[in-house]
Parts: C-alpha cells; structure tokens; sequence
C-alpha cells in the first residue's frame, strides 16, 4: 500500500493502518465523510465501529492461537492517502523452537467487491456488519482454509524458515 519497511517495522498495526491513522491524518476524516455522505461525526462513529470490530477479531484470534483466524473488514489508507476497502485475515502461531507467540495479518484491498459507502453503511449495526462479512463466505473461507487447512502448513513452515 505504498509503505517502506522503514515505515511500519516497529509499529503497531493502528499506528499504520485503519481508523487510528486515519483520524490522525489531517482532512482523511473528512474524506471519508464526504465519500460515505455522512457526517465528519456519523464517519468517526462509524470508523470507530469498525475499529472495534477488527479489535474483537483479533481477541477471538488470540484466544484460540493456530486454531481460529481473526477476520475483519475495515477502512485502510495507503501512504498516498487514498482511502480503501481493506479485509484483514489474523492468524497467531508460536515460534516451534523457543515457543513465541507472534501474529501475522494478511490484507487484501477489496474494494472493487466492497465499496467504501457500503462497507460504511454496514458499520452501523452488529448485524449490518455480520451480513457484510458473511456475503464475502466463499472468498474468506478460501483464504481461511488455507492459512489453517489445506496447504495451510506451507504458510507456516515458511514463516518459520
């Protein structure tokens, strides 16, 4: 999305990515706002929501590591500034040789399958947003498979390489 490693080693996911760098950039609110048609209030509400959601993935992800894959959708920014749909798959392994614990985010721009006015239509509601995520089953449970199932193993043993 445009970042240098020289940009993001060290820093939290937020700091980077979603709803935290998006308030702190100057006028990113407010194009958010005007994108979705909505308030610059209605769109911290909203990316406030979506914030939380990716936070309860990651808890649910956390709980259950090698076995569950946090999955969010979510508002990201690339360093240029544009604004864009972002599905974000978490999954928390350990380090087989001295059992670490580290996480690993996968994200993909989805914003031709997913507008942005839709995404944040859907951040009003827990259920708006559940049936959001659920339209996106067959393409989610793909790329879940295969970070937990078949082939899964592959992802792993290259990241323990």
């Amino acid at each position: 999305y445009g970042y240098l490693a020289a940009d993001i080693v060290g820093k939290k996911c937020g700091e980077v990515i979603g709803g935290p760098v998006i308030k702190a950039k100057s006028g990113a609110l407010a194009q958010l706002a005007s994108k979705a048609g909505v308030s610059l209030q209605e769109a911290d509400a909203r990316l406030g929501f979506l914030t939380a959601k990716a936070a309860e993935a990651c808890r649910v992800m956390m709980a259950n590591p090698g076995t569950r894959v946090g999955v969010s959708i979510l508002v990201n920014r690339k360093k240029n500034g544009v604004l864009f749909v972002n599905e974000c798959l978490v999954l928390s392994l350990k380090l087989p040789a001295v059992n670490w614990s580290y996480c690993v985010g996968f994200q993909r721009d989805i914003s031709k399958e997913v507008p942005l006015h839709a995404l944040l239509s859907a951040a009003t509601s827990d259920s708006a947003y559940s049936a959001l995520v659920s339209s996106r089953g067959a393409a989610l449970d793909a790329r879940r498979s295969t970070l937990l199932g078949v082939g899964g193993e592959n992802v792993v043993r290259c990241l323990h390489e």
